[in-house]
């Protein structure tokens, strides 16, 4: 169905769920349309199957942008069906009958300006009164914890260390490196992660150009280069005024958690702060859970886990970080599928 088909109600709810945040802009979902009800079905796009973890936080992000979308229609997100996905993917769908048909206007669409800035951020402190507002965002068990100072020098080397697995990871390497755009042309914008908003210092599309294939990926860490690309990628985040953890039970739900983290971060959005989400910890606490970790990186995965086990609480877990503060510079901002590309029939 084209999107050209869809009631303005329609259309305007969609593209907030679609404006989500997903892993390396993924997209993992489509939606329908059946001339009462609208939609939406977790699908694989991307490296990520359905029921990774990270696929959850994205399908929970999404319908916590649909529920935002919906308030400011006068609607009640409790009568519709929002949850985690069913078995056929469903993890949101209610009719339109009931809503205003006065769509905001696009200032006032907060999800639409909430965007990763990677660059670096400045170092003003948050304050105490805003510290509390961003806590009182949770989801159930899912909670905020703000991380400030030595907390933030702490977690920094969780980062390094899950980081040094990471590079030496074939999976995830071959992942990420699939998701990459390089060219100018509009696809290279609305789908994946183009490396001009990836904040790379001069030569860094060379270098990751270079490191994207595993085989001289490998070569290079018989040198050990992950030592080096895993302080690189903890050094912007050691440096942030704050770090905000998206914390929860060990088996909690990873949507619950998804919907957490968005609803802080469109908190952030208004308050007019940046925010650049981290995975690499939770990915390896997921990897190592799932037996997906490299042998020879197991020892270490184990004693990074059980040190955040011993840091966070022993029925917790890490579900994302994020670096919080206002950015040095404005980056150009990922883009989205149009609702064309990403209209299902419900049943695929």
């Amino acid at each position: 169905m084209s999107d050209r088909q869809l009631p303005k109600v329609a259309s305007f709810l969609l593209q907030a769920a679609a404006s989500a945040p997903s892993a390396d802009n993924s997209q993992p979902w489509c939606f329908s349309w059946d001339g009462r009800s609208i939609a939406g079905f977790a699908r694989r796009r991307g490296g990520f199957p359905v029921d990774y973890h990270a696929t959850q936080l994205a399908i929970g992000a999404a319908a916590e942008n649909l529920s935002w979308a919906l308030a400011r229609l006068g609607g009640d997100s409790t009568s519709w069906r929002i949850g985690p996905p069913d078995t056929n993917g469903e993890f949101f769908r209610g009719e339109l009958n009931a809503l205003n048909e006065s769509i905001p206007s696009t200032d006032s669409q907060v999800w639409l300006h909430r965007h990763t800035n990677r660059s670096p951020y400045d170092m003003e402190e948050v304050s105490p009164d805003v510290l509390v507002e961003l806590q009182a965002c949770r989801i159930g068990d899912m909670h905020i914890q703000p991380l400030r100072g030595d907390a933030i020098k702490k977690t920094a080397d969780w980062v390094r260390r899950a980081s040094e697995v990471r590079f030496q990871t074939r999976e995830v390497n071959e992942w990420f490196a699939a998701s990459l755009r390089y060219g100018n042309s509009q696809d290279d914008w609305v789908e994946g992660l183009h490396v001009d908003t990836l904040a790379l210092p001069p030569g860094g599309v060379g270098l990751l150009k270079l490191v994207s294939d595993w085989n001289r990926l490998q070569w290079l860490n018989r040198l050990r280069a992950y030592k080096l690309f895993s302080r690189i990628e903890a050094s912007n985040f050691q440096k942030a005024p704050l770090i905000l953890a998206v914390v929860g039970n060990a088996d909690g739900s990873a949507f619950d958690a998804g919907q957490c983290l968005q609803r802080v971060w469109l908190r952030l959005t208004e308050l007019g702060l940046s925010a650049h989400p981290y995975y690499v910890v939770s990915d390896l606490l997921q990897r190592l859970a799932l037996d997906r970790v490299p042998e020879n990186c197991r020892g270490q995965a184990e004693s990074l886990a059980n040190q955040i086990r011993s840091d966070l609480g022993q029925n917790l877990t890490l579900h994302c970080l994020l670096r919080v503060g206002k950015p040095t510079r404005q980056l150009p901002v990922s883009g989205r599928l149009p609702l064309q590309k990403i209209m299902c029939n419900g049943d695929e």
